[in-house]
């Protein structure tokens, strides 16, 4: 009987040490950005997907490192040079070697044989979680179903002590999605305990600190996430953020120090101009005129920018300062066919609000007639003018 054990223990030892042995081999070559080689490694010291560690070194894998992939179900991987990055050819035409790999449905096999192993659990959150991020509203479940399963499958793991800076993030991100912004936060502040460098969990916890009435704290947490943001569109977002909650709490020059800084960082940007010209022009600042300029500067062929700023000039009494503003943008557009005719359209509105009817009346029809030079006969914009002119009529 000791025989037949010791035989069994060296016999386990052997199938744990071939086990570590392809991870460390796949970890190696992952290093060197030989992805395919890697897979190779660990396909081969479990063809069926029947070891834990190897199909969960597998998953990571293929949701890290993929080239191309088809729903996260199929894969492409390649063998990198030193000098290349896989983000340099991930999504473009090659010549990769395509591989099946259905994380959810291996993974789901595998729990059921090891219901006790949460890294497993963990596992099939992560991909989840990555079908939702990249699939987000065309994959083979609804977004709703999705969110429900990582944030099930990373508590299940959490709860039992398996859980990491990306997971804990994870089950925030679920309940904020869902508006449970309360349940969210001690996740963020988890996820930030375990990677203080990850500033999307910043951002998130401010944002749920902001829709639970803890401005105070949302102002702090969106200036961390603003200063470890590096891509533009991200860091401004989180500045117009710190402005909204500055906004909020009646500290209007710091909103609009804050508007500002994000206009620097993302110059010409529709949802910083409006709420820094509309904060402006309530607060009598002189640099609203110029304000005005730049929010036109955004894109004067859209019809957005003139309904917003007549909002904005109207709620502030302001519409005749408005009328001269457009009235002399003419003589910069007259070649522009489309914003020459929003001028006279817009300002043919706004005096007819204003109950000058005469003038609306000419104004309509010089904007029927410019947009004549870019609209079929059948567009919207002739009913609309119609409608304004038989009423005056």
């Amino acid at each position: 009987m000791k025989r037949i054990l010791s035989l069994f223990l060296i016999f386990n030892f052997s199938l744990s040490f071939a086990q570590d042995n392809a991870l460390e081999k796949a970890n190696k070559l992952i290093e060197t950005k030989k992805y395919e080689s890697a897979y190779q490694v660990l396909n081969n010291a479990d063809p069926n997907n029947e070891k834990p560690e190897i199909t969960i070194a597998k998953t990571n894998l293929f949701l890290n490192y993929f080239a191309t992939s088809i729903m996260h179900q199929m894969f492409a991987l390649t063998d990198l040079k030193p000098d290349e990055d896989i983000m340099d050819i991930r999504g473009k035409a090659g010549n990769f070697a395509m591989f099946r790999f259905s994380a959810d449905s291996v993974l789901i096999n595998l729990i059921k044989k090891y219901p006790n192993n949460y890294k497993l659990k963990k596992e099939l959150g992560y991909y989840y979680h990555e079908v939702h991020l990249k699939y987000q509203g065309s994959w083979l479940q609804p977004d709703s179903l999705l969110i429900d399963q990582f944030k099930k499958n990373y508590l299940d793991a959490y709860k039992n002590g398996i859980y990491d800076y990306w997971s804990t993030y994870g089950i925030g991100y679920a309940y904020l999605m869902n508006k449970e912004f309360k349940s969210s936060i001690p996740f963020f502040e988890k996820s930030i305990a375990l990677r203080n460098d990850y500033p999307s969990s910043h951002y998130n916890l401010a944002y749920a600190y902001l829709y639970t009435d803890q401005r105070d704290k949302g102002i702090e947490s969106a200036k961390k996430a603003m200063n470890l943001y590096e891509y533009p569109n991200y860091k401004a977002d989180a500045a117009r953020m710190i402005a909204v909650m500055y906004r909020e709490i009646e500290d209007y020059e710091k909103a609009i120090d804050f508007y500002k800084q994000a206009d620097q960082i993302l110059p010409h940007d529709y949802y910083t101009l409006r709420p820094l010209l509309e904060l402006e022009l309530s607060l009598k600042k002189e640099e609203y005129k110029e304000r005005t300029n730049q929010f036109f500067l955004v894109a004067p062929g859209n019809p957005t920018i003139y309904q917003d700023l007549m909002n904005i000039y109207w709620n502030n009494q302001k519409e005749d300062e408005l009328l001269a503003f457009l009235t002399q943008q003419h003589k910069n557009y007259q070649q522009d066919p489309k914003v020459d005719g929003n001028l006279y359209f817009y300002t043919a509105v706004i005096q007819y609000d204003k109950e000058d009817f005469s003038n609306a009346k000419l104004n309509f029809e010089k904007s029927r007639e410019v947009f004549k030079k870019v609209f079929e006969t059948n567009h919207r914009v002739f009913e609309i003018i119609d409608s304004y002119t038989k009423e005056m009529n």
